[in-house]
C-alpha cells in the first residue's frame, strides 16, 4: 500500500513539473513565447507572470503605415511616455490611457523628462513642445526644422534638439549649389533660444551630452556644404578622420555648451545613429557606408554603396579615431555599453553584435531582418534589442537567445527597462507592450538608447 502511495505522489509530482516547465518554455532554454499571458491575459491590469511574457498591451494613436519608433520614457510614478502619430500619450502602469497631447505633425522622436516632470518632445510640425505632468501645453519653441531626432536635456535644464530645415538654402550669391543643412537648437527651460548654429545636411540622430557638457550629434553631411569652400566647383572635399583617401560622407559635432564647435568628425558615411558615451569619454556611434569615394581629384566625387559595409566608431572625446569597426550594414542602431564596457549595437545586416572596448566583434546573434532599434541592458546583463522580423529579442551575455517575443509588427522602437524590470517597447501593428522582466536597468555608462529611463540622452 504504502509502494502504491509513492507511485501516485510522484506521478502528481512528474505532472506538476511538466505543466510548470511548459508554462515557462523549459526551464533556462531559449524559448520563443508569442504573446504569452500568465499572470496578465494581455490587458491592462495584469498581475504577476512568467519573465518575458505579456504583461499588457495598449492601442496608441498611431496609424498603420507609421514609424512608431519611439522610445518609452518613464517616471517615479510609472508614467510611461511615447510618442504615437501626432500624439504625446502618457499611459498609467497598468496600461490604460492617462492622456494624450496632439501636435500639428507626426511624432517618431522619444520624449525626454526634465527634473520638475516637464516633457519635451519635437514633431515633425517644425515644433519643440514642453508639456506638463498633467498633459497640458507649458509652451512651444518654433523652428523651420523637421523635428524628428530626440531632445537631449543637461543639468541646468538646457533642451538640444535638432532636425532637418525644410527649406534649401542658397549658399552662395551665384545662387547655383544648393545644399541641405540642419539647425541645431539650445533652448533654455522657459522656452526661449539660447543658441542655435547650423549642421551639414540632414539630421537623424539625437544628442548625447557628456559629464563635461560637451554635446554629440551625428549628420549626415552634404556634397556641396561639404567643400572646403561651397561656392567655387573646384573647391576640394575634405578626406575622412576614418581613412585619409576617403571623402568625408558624414559628421560627428561636438559642442560646448554655449555653442561653439568644439570639433567635427568626419565620418565615412551618414551618422543617423545617436552617440552612447563609455565612462572614460568615449563615444561610441554607427553610421551609414560611403556614398562617395574621390574622383580623378579630390575636387571630384564618383558614387558608390555597399549593402555590406557599415561602421561602428569609438572616438576620443578629443575627437580622433580610437578604432573603427565594420558591421557589414548599415549601423542606425545606436549603441549601449555594458558593465564591462562591452559594446553592444545592431546592424541592417540583420545581425545583433557586441563588441569588447578594443573595437573587436565579441559575437554576432542573427535576427531574421534589419536592427534598427538600440539595446537596453539590464542589471542582471539581458540584452533587450528590437528587430523588423516582428521580434524582441532577451539575450544572454555570451550572445545565445534567452528569450523571443513576438509582436504584431516590426519593432523599431528601442526598449526601455522600468525599475520594476518591465520592458516596454512599441512595434508597428500600433500598439505599447509591457513585457514581465526580472530586472532594472543595468548600472553602466550607457546602458540604453538615450541613457536613462527618463531618456534625457545625459551622461
Amino acid at each position: 500500500m504504502k509502494d502504491i502511495s509513492r507511485i501516485f505522489l510522484m506521478l502528481v509530482f512528474s505532472a506538476l513539473v511538466a505543466v510548470f516547465l511548459s508554462a515557462c518554455g523549459e526551464s533556462g532554454g531559449t524559448s520563443t513565447i508569442i504573446g504569452g499571458t500568465p499572470g496578465g491575459g494581455g490587458t491592462p491590469g495584469g498581475g504577476a507572470g512568467f519573465f518575458g511574457t505579456l504583461k499588457w498591451s495598449s492601442e496608441m494613436s498611431g496609424v498603420a503605415g507609421d514609424l512608431f519608433i519611439s522610445s518609452p520614457a518613464i517616471v517615479p510614478d510609472g508614467t510611461i511616455y511615447i510618442g504615437s502619430g501626432n500624439f504625446l500619450e502618457a499611459f498609467n502602469p497598468d496600461g490604460t490611457l492617462k492622456w494624450k497631447y496632439e501636435t500639428g505633425g507626426a511624432i517618431i522622436a522619444s520624449p525626454a523628462v526634465g527634473q520638475d516632470g516637464t516633457i519635451y518632445i519635437g514633431s515633425a510640425d517644425r515644433q519643440l513642445y514642453a508639456i506638463t505632468p498633467k498633459g497640458t501645453l507649458k509652451w512651444v519653441f518654433p523652428t523651420r526644422d523637421d523635428l524628428s531626432p530626440s531632445p537631449a536635456i543637461a543639468s541646468d535644464g538646457t533642451i538640444y534638439i535638432s532636425g532637418k530645415e525644410l527649406d534649401l538654402t542658397i549658399l552662395c550669391p551665384t545662387g547655383t549649389p544648393v545644399v541641405q543643412l540642419s539647425t541645431f537648437y539650445a533652448v533654455n527651460p522657459n522656452g526661449t533660444l539660447k543658441w542655435r548654429t547650423t549642421l551639414s545636411g540632414t539630421v537623424k540622430s539625437s544628442p548625447a551630452i557628456a559629464s563635461d557638457g560637451t554635446i554629440y550629434i551625428g549628420s549626415d553631411g552634404d556634397i556641396q556644404a561639404d567643400r572646403l569652400n561651397p561656392c567655387d566647383e573646384k573647391s576640394i572635399f575634405p578626406a575622412s578622420d576614418a581613412d585619409p583617401f576617403s571623402p568625408v560622407n558624414g559628421h560627428l559635432y561636438a559642442f560646448n555648451p554655449d555653442g561653439t564647435l568644439k570639433w567635427d568628425f568626419k565620418a565615412l558615411g551618414a551618422v543617423s545613429s545617436s552617440p552612447a558615451i563609455g565612462s572614460d569619454g568615449t563615444i561610441y556611434v554607427g553610421s551609414d557606408y560611403p556614398l562617395h569615394a574621390y574622383g580623378t581629384s579630390k575636387d571630384k566625387l564618383i558614387s558608390v554603396g555597399s549593402v555590406t559595409i557599415g561602421y561602428c566608431y569609438a572616438i576620443s572625446p578629443t575627437g580622433t579615431m580610437k578604432w573603427i569597426a565594420d558591421l557589414f550594414g548599415n549601423v542606425r542602431s545606436s549603441p549601449a555599453i555594458g558593465p564591462d564596457g562591452t559594446i553592444y549595437v545592431g546592424s541592417i545586416k540583420n545581425d545583433v553584435f557586441a563588441l569588447t572596448p578594443e573595437g573587436l566583434i565579441k559575437w554576432q546573434f542573427p535576427t531574421r531582418d534589419d536592427v534598427n532599434s538600440s539595446p537596453a541592458i539590464s542589471s542582471d546583463g539581458t540584452i533587450y534589442i528590437g528587430s523588423n522580423d516582428k521580434s524582441l529579442y532577451a539575450l544572454n551575455p555570451d550572445g545565445t537567445e534567452k528569450l523571443r517575443f513576438d509582436a504584431g509588427g516590426s519593432v523599431n522602437s528601442s526598449p526601455s527597462i522600468g525599475p520594476d524590470g518591465t520592458i516596454y517597447f512599441a512595434s508597428t501593428d500600433g500598439k505599447l507592450y509591457a513585457l514581465f522582466g526580472a530586472k532594472g536597468l543595468a548600472e553602466s555608462p550607457w546602458p540604453k538608447f538615450r541613457h536613462d529611463i527618463k531618456n534625457t540622452g545625459r551622461k
